[in-house]
């Protein structure tokens, strides 16, 4: 079973359309730089379209979002470098929402991207939020979790949503915290505290290291053990709330 049989996807909305690289020089108005990170990739296909006339769900627009369909998208590697800035250069030069996925070897690892319109310009979308998933085998029972049949389907966007919040939760499930109730936004509350405790601990190692004064040792030790509980409290209330 394919990734995409266990999501779900609906036939008559498939495509396996090759996508050429220099699409993306044309349109992403991209630099030099941004450009070679196109050599790590050896290809890249249209895989899904979900439309209204092949998934009968419904399009979804206020003043802030457009989710008329959703894509999905497949990128094959051949190295795994400069990923969040490949992602980036995808979400905004495609203005859909979009499950991205990215392949290497036998590894799959799924981004998606929150689009907002542009303000500015009405033409354009903002990119205002990612997320993905860790590398992750095609038999992983992950994928099985992101079954369209599982998935709400009122509209685009509350299913673009649902993706985005189920790839939230698994993040505590890695580190130990059950998700099950827990909202995707509560979620990434959770993950972002943690993360920012994981930062002042590794630097306050480093500071512990350069060190030389043993009072100053001993007070750096008192600050890393007091953020060290933080983070055993968080993973124990397994909530979000410290």
């Amino acid at each position: 079973m394919t990734i995409y049989e266990k999501l779900n996807l609906i036939d008559h909305a498939r495509i396996d359309r090759v996508v050429a690289k220099k699409q993306f020089y044309e349109s992403g108005e991209l630099s030099s730089a941004d450009k070679k990170i196109f050599d790590y990739v050896e290809k890249m296909y249209w895989r899904y379209a979900l439309k209204t006339e092949n998934s009968f769900i419904q399009p979804f627009a206020d003043e802030e979002r457009d989710y008329p369909e959703i894509e999905v998208m497949e990128v094959v590697l051949r190295e795994e470098k400069q990923l969040k800035r490949l992602a980036e250069i995808i979400f905004r030069s495609i203005p859909y929402p979009m499950l991205l996925f990215f392949v290497l070897g036998d590894k799959i690892q799924l981004w998606l991207g929150k689009l907002r319109k542009n303000q500015a310009d009405s033409s354009r979308m903002t990119l205002t939020a990612t997320e993905k998933t860790e590398w992750l085998a095609e038999e992983d029972q992950f994928w099985e979790g992101l079954s369209l049949k599982r998935m709400p389907s009122t509209n685009f966007c509350a299913l673009y949503e649902a993706w985005f919040d189920t790839v939230s939760r698994r993040h505590l499930t890695e580190v130990g915290i059950s998700a099950q109730g827990l909202s995707g936004e509560a979620a990434r509350e959770t993950m972002n505290q943690l993360q920012k405790i994981e930062q002042e601990i590794t630097s306050l190692r480093g500071q512990m290291k350069r060190e030389s004064q043993f009072n100053h040792k001993l007070e750096i030790n008192t600050k890393l053990q007091k953020l060290k509980r933080e983070k055993a409290n968080i993973i124990e209330q397994g909530s979000g709330e410290i």
